[in-house]
């Protein structure tokens, strides 16, 4: 209850604060459409990219990579107890490299580097990993690879869209946020469309796998180590460029300011003219960032674990975590990484699976790029709560077609082709509202004090939702999946329902779930004094580290 009077105040706040934001911004100089942050994002969306390749590109091979390593016991058959293991393994075993990439973001020393940097080094733990699994010669092999990948899509799913939303100027960052969805789907769809040359698995003893089906798994697997290197080869030496905010944290001021003024299409002049509106308006900008480095560094490093106990923080920290199981635990990479599997159980034949597989992953693309033009314009609450409502909605419309008592009006053959479309209507809406929004809501509402750690715990909780969907699902029939998926969905419509307020339009230091004018409220951020909790706080700190 205390909660949900929270988010009433909260939503009455909210919009006045995002009409002062807005008030502001028109005050501000336009930044171009494809000016220094759009090169940028253009660099760090290769990430996003290789964020869903990576946990789609099994979806076509994995059955013909358990007959080319006899999982079964032979040379022909690939689904059995064993295989469904090995699989299973193999596709989850890249959510646990993932957890733990996620758990390394939220290091100090890894999150002093900055977004960028940290892109780099998942770039070599993507390129390891792309390169091991190439090479595999069998279970334990393919394993070390995925997990290997995994370390890098874990500190990339954190870096590339934090890294989007500092370096993009207040009024793209919605647009140039979502595109880190648009290119995970994109991704989706060529780790789908790529499967395409290959043929169905052996149907029986007298079919052998020869020719492309015996090698090309290599080549879907090894793609990531090209697409890896050219990201590290852009911004180690085509855009060397770190985020304004990064830079102030840094005490980089001057640096700082060329790179926010270049954001706008501008040139940082020597002489500051306060009576020019759009460079008061820039150095106002500045000014706040330099106010929240300044603010962070005054305060020794704040744990997630303390953070939920500060009535100030609590709130947005217990939000974020849920708000990152849910976009896992509504099963959306168990559906996307076993969706040929599932639609043969629905009826579509063998060899028209990766095509079903593929125009779903279209649609999902199409998705992804409208709900990139209207998070800015919707709102971020919006596409949450119609986005997770309409994947319930799939999924209880296909439970219905897949009851038995649906056979007396429903032709047999029209039941794959439904499951096709109820499965295209469940991942769109994904797109539109849990892919599209996630991970842009989550890098708003966090202070500067306790983003990078918070960050870290809701990318652990992500990945290891996903693992446990992932490997889970491959043991699900199509009717449970929809069940198990559907009602999580619908109790994610209420959470969000009862306890998303909208972030549009608002500062990334001053989000209605932790304005500043309500800081006084937390002990963890407010001026040390002997009789603070704040000071109790410093001192335990101080004895944990005597200890």
């Amino acid at each position: 209850q205390s909660l949900l009077r929270l988010s009433a105040a909260n939503s009455i706040m909210v919009g006045r604060m995002c009409a002062d934001e807005t008030a502001a911004a028109k005050e501000m100089p336009q930044p171009p459409a494809f000016g220094l942050a759009g090169r940028v994002v253009a660099g760090a969306v290769v990430s996003s990219f290789l964020f869903g390749y990576s946990i789609c590109v099994l979806n076509s091979c994995g059955e013909l990579i358990a007959v080319a390593f006899e999982w079964c016991g032979n040379g022909w058959q690939s689904d059995c107890i064993a295989s469904r293991g090995s699989q299973g393994l193999v596709n989850a075993s890249v959510y646990l490299g993932a957890a733990l990439g996620a758990l390394m973001s939220g290091r100090s020393w890894l999150s002093a580097l900055g977004s960028r940097w940290q892109l780099i080094i998942s770039d070599v733990y993507f390129a390891a990993g792309a390169l091991i699994c190439a090479l595999s010669t069998g279970v334990g092999t393919l394993i070390l690879g995925r997990f290997a990948s995994g370390l890098g899509l874990g500190i990339s799913a954190i870096a590339a869209p934090l890294f989007i939303a500092e370096i993009s100027p207040r009024e793209r960052r919605g647009v140039n946020a979502a595109m880190h969805g648009v290119f995970i789907t994109m991704g989706i769809l060529a780790s789908i469309a790529l499967g395409i040359p290959q043929s169905p698995p052996p149907s029986g003893p007298e079919e052998q796998m020869t020719g492309l089906d015996a090698w090309y798994w290599r080549c879907l697997l090894g793609l990531p180590l090209v697409l890896a290197s050219l990201q590290a080869i852009w911004f180690l030496w085509v855009y060397p460029v770190d985020a304004p905010s990064s830079l102030v944290f840094r005490g980089n001021f001057d640096l700082a300011r060329h790179v926010l003024y270049r954001t706008y299409g501008l040139s940082a002049d020597k002489k500051i003219d306060m009576g020019r509106k759009g460079q008061a308006a820039l150095e106002l900008q500045l000014k706040d960032l330099n106010e929240a480095a300044a603010a962070a560094k005054a305060l020794p490093p704040i744990k997630v674990i303390h953070a939920m106990c500060d009535p100030f923080l609590r709130t947005a920290v217990f939000l974020g975590i849920a708000l990152a199981a849910f976009q896992q635990l509504c099963g959306i990479n168990g559906l996307m990484a076993y969706s040929n599997s599932l639609f043969a159980e629905a009826g579509i034949a063998p060899q028209s699976l990766t095509l079903a597989s593929t125009a779903m992953a279209t649609a999902n693309v199409a998705a992804s790029l409208f709900s990139s033009r209207m998070v800015d314009h919707w709102g971020r609450r919006k596409l949450l709560m119609m986005g997770s409502f309409s994947q319930a909605l799939s999924m209880a419309l296909l439970s219905v077609l897949l009851d038995k008592r649906s056979q007396a009006w429903l032709p047999a053959a029209a039941l794959g082709p439904a499951a096709v479309v109820c499965f295209t209507v469940f991942v769109m809406n994904f797109s539109f509202g849990l892919g599209a929004v996630t991970w842009l809501y989550l890098s708003e509402i966090y202070p500067m004090e306790i983003r990078g750690p918070s960050l870290s715990a809701c990318g652990v909780i992500n990945w290891l939702c996903s693992f446990v969907v992932v490997f889970g699902t491959r043991f699900l029939s199509l009717t449970s999946a929809c069940h198990i998926f559907g009602l999580i969905c619908l109790f994610g419509f209420l959470g969000t329902w009862a306890w998303v307020v909208e972030t549009k339009g608002c500062s990334m230091d001053d989000s209605p779930l932790t304005p500043k004018s309500r800081r006084a409220s937390s002990p963890l951020l407010t001026p040390v004094s002997p009789n603070s909790p704040r000071g109790d706080y410093t001192k335990l700190e101080e004895d944990d580290e005597e200890s």
